[in-house]
């Protein structure tokens, strides 16, 4: 068997890491990444190397875990990699969606706060972060008012069970919280003990609606890169289709193996839709060599105004509304296994295990 080699320039495109992270991570996790030399000049890397980066990427970047727990993390899978009926991916965490747009007042809030009623309808345990931090408005959406919000777990120190309100259908609400100008500017280290606690929420429900707020700011980008699928949403406004195309670009950089799928709102119809869908599918795959999924369009409705005006979700006050069954031929498509579901995270539990086990041989090195 042919076993393919990598250069580290290979690694940086294929990881979304510098040079300079793959070598400390290369020294750090060296008993799971069992290269037969670590000369600073060492260039070559196997596939198996490659999906252990990424994982130990996922888990500092993305979960805030430190060295440490990465460690226990990967010696865990190990040790689960002897089990038979080891699962593609740990049971225990939920699918998480991030919700985004390049531009701002484009629907991403009616959209998650919807989504989240259409999947809890099918019993679906669902939880929302409205990571919108210091302009949060889920909860007034969803016509809760929580008493704590993102402050109180980070500043104060409350635990994550005492700041969560829950809303209609059983769905739980992590509010961002309002007028505070201090949470839409995360330190690293904030980021990442928000990132602990959210690894927290993950095990307690099925699925995990992530509200970022809109543009390209450090909190934006790394909400919805810690997402499984991340969901872009547009309307045909030119200048709101441009900003989707950027933020598109921008989360491709940051993490090449994201799935990521486009909802046009506003539409008229599906052939609206379409070429709304076609014009930016078309860019992204000439410039950026990336296809987008096609999750769907919500029609322009009046309705939805009203049911936002009443604080109540929309497939709750009006579900018969065209916008309300527009959502829910959304939620069909995000459940079908075959259309929007990211396939490399979610095979890659039973994967690391092998490769850890053969890096750790020495196979193939």
């Amino acid at each position: 068997m042919v076993v393919r080699r990598f250069s580290v320039k290979q690694v940086v495109e294929k990881t979304g890491l510098e040079e300079s992270e793959v070598r400390f991570y290369e020294t750090t996790f060296r008993e799971f990444l069992s290269f037969t030399r670590l000369e600073p000049d060492h260039n070559e890397f196997n596939e198996d190397q490659i999906d252990i980066l990424i994982r130990i990427k996922d888990l500092i970047q993305k979960r805030g875990f430190a060295v440490d727990e990465v460690k226990r993390e990967l010696k865990s899978l190990l040790k689960k990699g002897g089990e038979k009926s080891a699962p593609a991916r740990p049971e225990s965490y939920a699918r998480v969606i991030a919700v985004t747009s390049g531009k701002g007042g484009v629907g991403k809030t009616t959209l998650v706060v919807n989504l989240a009623v259409a999947l809890a309808r099918k019993r679906k345990k669902v939880a929302i972060f409205d990571a919108d931090l210091g302009l949060a408005n889920v909860h007034i959406l969803m016509g809760v008012k929580p008493q704590f919000n993102l402050s109180h777990l980070i500043q104060d120190g409350f635990a994550l069970e005492d700041v969560i309100a829950t809303g209609p259908l059983g769905i739980q609400i992590l509010s961002g919280g309002q007028g505070i100008r201090e949470l839409a500017n995360l330190r690293e280290e904030e980021r990442r003990t928000l990132l602990r606690q959210l690894d927290k929420l993950e095990r307690t429900v099925e699925y995990l609606l992530v509200d970022t707020g809109a543009g390209i700011s450090e909190n934006v980008l790394r909400f919805a890169s810690f997402a499984d699928e991340i969901i872009v949403i547009t309307t045909p406004n030119v200048v709101a289709a441009a900003d989707a195309y950027s933020i598109i670009k921008i989360l491709l950089s940051m993490e090449p193996n994201a799935k990521i799928g486009l909802v046009t709102n506003e539409v008229g119809n599906m052939y609206h839709s379409k070429n709304v869908f076609n014009r930016i599918n078309t860019t992204t795959e000439k410039y950026l060599d990336y296809s987008l999924g096609d999750l769907g369009y919500i029609e322009s409705d009046e309705y939805v105004r009203a049911a936002n005006q009443l604080r109540k979700p929309l497939l709750l006050s009006f579900p018969d509304s065209s916008a309300a069954l527009s959502i829910k031929r959304i939620t069909e498509t995000i459940l079908n296994d075959k259309v929007f579901i990211n396939m490399r995270k979610e095979s890659s539990f039973q994967d690391l295990m092998g490769a850890v086990r053969r890096t750790m041989a020495g196979a193939g090195v």
